[in-house]
């Protein structure tokens, strides 16, 4: 009897001891791993804020799209690889103020996009893209009106040069200098020696800075001089 009992004595403390040592075992391997986690945490949160850092928005007219890569070239006449992820990219239609999701391949040559990724050299890698158009919204001067061409030529703040045709689509508006309100107007009105803000729409195809004009306000020149 006393063997026995001296026995599950023994048995007894050699099974504490190895749930001890399991136990600091799992203890360790938890510590190990709680470190682990936080040091990928840190890692994640150190990528997303270089990510936030390099995140930025080019724009441009599409050269090509394929084999998940799209070929922009800006208004300054800079050329980007625009990097598309399957999985990860996701791409809009700008219709006025409403958006609408779209896929890759609806994108194709001349079409102006907004591309919102992480910028490295001449590389951007998508995370949205945005199929807009490009409108330019500028002043200048009147420096000539062609009656005859419903057309006039600007000089813009910049000092670029461009022609406007005035097309019946053309929205025109005018200050009255003796109220100050917007008023409905038309070419006619139109002289040299005129503040105008004008909005024109980009498209590849225009070289020659002759724009069709989408909507103009008028400044008389009388206005600064009352």
């Amino acid at each position: 009897m006393k063997k026995i009992l001296a026995y599950l004595i023994i048995l007894l403390a050699l099974v504490s001891s190895a749930l001890f040592a399991t136990s600091s075992v799992f203890s360790q391997e938890a510590t190990d791993e709680s470190a682990i986690d936080i040091l990928k945490e840190k890692v994640a949160d150190k990528v997303e804020e270089l990510r936030q850092k390099n995140n930025k928005a080019i724009s441009g007219f599409v050269q090509s799209n394929e084999n998940n890569v799209i070929k922009i070239k800006t208004n300054a006449a800079e050329e980007y690889q625009v990097k598309l992820d399957p999985d990860l990219t996701k791409y809009f239609q700008i219709a006025g103020t409403t958006k609408k999701e779209i896929k890759s391949e609806n994108i194709i040559a001349d079409d102006y996009i907004i591309v919102t990724g992480v910028v490295t050299d001449k590389t951007i890698s998508a995370n949205a893209v945005f199929v807009d158009e490009n409108f330019l919204v500028l002043i200048g001067r009147v420096s000539e009106v062609d009656k005859d061409n419903f057309s006039i030529t600007v000089v813009t703040t910049a000092k670029e040069e461009i022609t406007l045709d005035i097309e019946t689509a053309t929205k025109q508006s005018i200050v009255n200098i003796e109220t100050v309100e917007i008023e409905s107007t038309g070419f006619s009105k139109i002289k040299e020696g005129d503040t105008i803000h004008f909005v024109v729409k980009k498209t590849p195809e225009i070289t020659d800075n002759t724009y069709t004009a989408k909507k103009l306000l008028l400044i008389p020149q009388e206005y600064f001089i009352k």
